[in-house]
């Protein structure tokens, strides 16, 4: 049987669909019944504090920085729509932070506001994938030389196998100017995937990667580790390492090899109860 208590935690915070302490098992008949007894607003992704330094230069105040990125969700209605589908609004907000530098400058802040649709698709055991389609914004809020902006629509699939694997892959179209950074895409690529593995609900092992070509490999690879802190917490300990392009908007062109270890904070109502 596959219950929504024992869902993996990345099918909450990569599609937003499910959440708090249900039990109660999920299929087509009913899962629109469970969606809305749970509640609309709720943490969209990790949220995360991590600091480091980078991996190809010598450790001091230049190289080494803080990383925080925090995300949020709402549902907009409970209304029964064409699909079984459900709308959301999600806003990621990823800063880099140099506080080992005298008086602690931001060094760039990405906004990432989306508006977009979510729908499930089930098995005989319940939650077997699902879709997220978006209009997706991401910039870093400055004008001028330094601005960076780019509009697209995006869909994400995700699909299980097993109970402790979960697997991502996510498509994007831009749309609109590309102006402000007309290679972008050169280093963003157009798509991404990934695997979560999690062996029990208090250590998960995470991996993305985001291929591009530019006159050489361009994307990056981003990994983590996350092991909770105590049984009762909601708290891990975080080891994230990022090596390729635009880990930032502002820098999107240079390439980057950090590791930064810090803290993350999941629902624990959202974590998988695998053993």
């Amino acid at each position: 049987m596959f219950y929504l208590k024992k869902l993996p935690y990345v099918l909450f915070l990569s599609l937003c669909f499910l959440g708090q302490g249900q039990t109660t098992k999920i299929d087509s008949t009913n899962y629109k019944a469970i969606i809305r007894s749970l509640p609309a607003f709720t943490m969209y992704g990790d949220n995360y504090f991590v600091t480091g330094t980078s991996l190809n230069e010598a450790v001091s105040s230049e190289s080494s920085d803080a990383k925080f990125e925090i995300g949020f969700k709402q549902r907009l209605t409970n209304i029964d729509l064409p699909w079984n589908v459900f709308p959301f609004i999600t806003y990621r907000q990823k800063s880099f932070w140099d506080i080992y530098r005298e008086s602690f400058p931001f060094r760039e802040t990405n906004y990432n506001p989306a508006l977009g649709i979510a729908k499930l698709f089930f098995d005989g055991n319940g939650v077997r994938s699902g879709l997220w389609f978006a209009f997706e914004h991401e910039s870093n809020g400055q004008d001028g030389e330094n601005s960076r902006s780019w509009n697209y629509f995006s869909l994400q699939h995700f699909k299980f196998f097993g109970t402790h694997w979960h697997f991502r892959t996510k498509v994007w179209v831009p749309m609109g100017d590309l102006s402000d950074n007309e290679d972008i895409l050169s280093f963003r690529g157009f798509f991404s995937f990934g695997a979560t593995y999690h062996p029990s609900k208090h250590l998960f092992f995470d991996i993305d990667i985001q291929p591009a070509y530019d006159d050489k490999l361009t994307g990056f690879v981003k990994a983590g580790i996350s092991f909770k802190i105590s049984k009762n917490s909601n708290q891990f300990v975080y080891l994230q390492y990022f090596g390729g392009y635009s880990e930032d908007l502002i820098d999107f062109d240079q390439a980057v090899s950090n590791l930064r270890l810090g803290i993350a904070f999941k629902d624990l109502f959202q974590i998988g109860d695998s053993r």
